[in-house]
């Protein structure tokens, strides 16, 4: 009887062992994605935020990245539209939808094998949004800056993921 008793709590222990071990590599999955990237604590809480991140493998933080990304964008575009009407605003507009276009763009590649042009469509967001952001000559409205400055963090999670990923894992 007491044989049958140990047997299932080494069994249990061990069950519980291996459990905290997988939520640990998580963890580490998320930290060494975010270690890469010019804004460490935003990283962590945008990955961590999603619920999705709890079982994500690295293309489904990179998949994750990329969602964050186009909705932190849409924000940023709703700040413009709310801005007074003129040619910046409408300039401002023009580069937002040319990042959508890349962002979704990021959407289908990352289900491929083509890593180079995954990692320039995120690189031509983050400009687009940069080149947005110089429109302003240093006179941007800061609740429009600040949104602004997330959307670009998130692209570069997603800028990130595809220095991480090997080709031979998007196989």
């Amino acid at each position: 009887m007491a044989s049958g008793s140990f047997f299932f709590s080494t069994l249990s222990l061990a069950f519980l062992c291996s459990f905290l071990t997988f939520d640990n590599v998580k963890a580490d999955l998320i930290g060494d994605l975010c270690s890469k990237t010019s804004n460490l604590s935003s990283c962590d809480e945008v990955l961590r935020s999603d619920p999705r991140s709890v079982k994500a493998d690295l293309r489904g933080l990179g998949q994750i990245a990329i969602d964050k990304a186009i909705t932190s964008a849409k924000t940023s575009l709703n700040l413009v539209k709310a801005l007074a009407k003129g040619r910046i605003q409408s300039k401002c507009i023009e580069y937002y939808f040319i990042a959508f276009n890349s962002l979704n763009k990021c959407q289908s590649l990352i289900l491929g094998k083509d890593k180079l042009n995954l990692y320039a469509e995120a690189a031509n967001a983050d400009i687009d949004i940069f080149t947005r952001d110089a429109l302003f000559y240093g006179k941007e409205p800061i609740f429009l800056k600040q949104a602004s400055q997330k959307t670009r963090d998130i692209i570069n999670i997603c800028r990130n993921f595809v220095l991480e990923i090997g080709c031979d894992q998007l196989k």
